[in-house]
């Protein structure tokens, strides 16, 4: 299945409407407490992952109902050790690929890059299932990612040029289409497996 990336796009751009200004608060005060956490040498450390993922379950619940809840963005804490697990593990793989290369860790940076999706959308799951689940799904669409990364210089360069201003508007544009991605590769996994099993 190919992926569409002008329908991803377009799709995050309507997805975000009513929710950018609630995005950024939620950036904002968990950058706060990350910043807080390091009054603690492994403290933000320990927060990072959960901090992550709770981000990536807002921006889910904003691709799928169209209204991120700003307590949601806290949720991750409920996932610390298979987030803080997948994320170890991702660490130590990609500096072990990196060792090889500078390509083959960026490879596996997209390998395992839904990862917090994957452990977002299956609360049980363990970090290292996730990882390989992860793997599965993006065989054939690591350069799909890529391409559609890249189709976001011109926001990055407005960041610049802005000074960082114009990141209220292009984090959450751009995680909205990352998610709208995940979704796709979703049901692509799933019609697949759905196949094999008849």
């Amino acid at each position: 299945m190919a992926i569409n990336r002008a329908e991803l796009k377009s799709l995050a751009k309507e997805q975000i409407k009513g929710n950018v200004w609630t995005f950024f608060g939620l950036s904002f005060v968990l950058g706060i407490i990350l910043s807080a956490s390091s009054f603690v040498v492994i403290g933000p450390l320990l927060l990072a992952v959960s901090l992550e993922l709770g981000l990536t379950l807002f921006m889910i619940e904003v691709v799928r109902t169209k209204k991120g809840n700003f307590n949601t963005g806290f949720a991750g804490f409920k996932q610390f050790g298979s987030s803080f697990v997948a994320t170890l593990l991702m660490s130590i793989f990609i500096s072990l690929w990196s060792c090889l290369f500078v390509i083959p860790g960026i490879i596996a940076c997209f390998r395992y890059s839904l990862t917090y999706y994957i452990l977002a959308d299956n609360s049980e799951m363990s970090g290292s299932a996730a990882i390989k689940k992860s793997k599965e799904m993006m065989i054939g669409h690591k350069w799909e990612l890529f391409v559609l990364l890249f189709s976001f210089f011109w926001w990055y360069l407005l960041c610049f040029i802005t000074f960082g201003i114009a990141v209220i508007y292009v984090n959450p544009y751009i995680n909205a289409t990352m998610v709208n991605f995940y979704e796709k590769l979703k049901l692509e996994n799933n019609t697949v497996t759905n196949s094999t099993d008849k």
